[in-house]
């Protein structure tokens, strides 16, 4: 009489388990859940961020440089960065974004235009205007590295105006992105 008691229980409890199993399987391969499964992105534990909309030596070109320094955590290959730049103010054409990406440039020393998704105005592409994110021989962001890029003037201006008027724009965003794992691993608003 215990025989009979005990074996629709089991079986029911096999089925569901059965059921359970096929729908976890079957989820999976159809919804793909196992991109989301990847490596987290890199723990950049600290940065720090400057923004010098004036000019600070006696060329005009040394005017609103971007800094952000890697101060400590895991280091970064460049070619796994994209850098979002957002400008926001009263002035014209304002708001707007570019990013940089396909980095390290191939060029030593300045971005070219396949380094600039967006706005190409927004971001300086002149001689010199780049470090780390230009081909200078470092591959890597680590701690003690500075990545460097000019905003153009042209485009988005930061700087007092000379006539005491206020300045084109106000609010300046860069966030740096880890590509494979669609990370931020830092994000800075400057208003000069």
């Amino acid at each position: 009489m215990g025989n009979r008691s005990v074996s629709p229980v089991i079986s029911v409890i096999l089925m569901v388990a059965v059921v359970v199993i096929l729908a976890a399987t079957i989820s999976v391969i159809v919804l793909d859940f196992t991109e989301d499964l990847g490596d987290p992105g890199p723990n950049v534990a600290d940065t720090t961020g400057k923004f010098e909309p004036e000019p600070s030596g006696p060329f005009q070109q040394d005017n609103q440089i971007v800094r952000i320094t890697h101060k400590g955590g895991d280091s970064v290959a460049v070619k796994e960065i994209e850098i979002i730049v957002r400008a926001s103010g009263p002035g014209d054409g304002l708001p707007t974004e570019a990013r940089l990406i396909n980095l390290p440039s191939t060029e030593s020393s300045r971005l070219l235009d396949e380094n600039i998704d967006g706005n190409d105005g927004l971001i300086s592409q002149g001689f010199g205007s780049a470090e780390l994110i230009v081909d200078d021989g470092t591959d890597v962001w680590s701690a003690g590295k500075t990545i460097e890029f000019r905003i153009n003037t042209g485009t988005a201006d930061f700087r007092d105006s000379a006539q005491g008027e206020p300045e084109e724009a106000d609010e300046l965003e860069v966030i740096v992105v880890h590509n494979p794992s669609n990370a931020i691993i830092s994000e800075h608003t400057f208003t000069p």
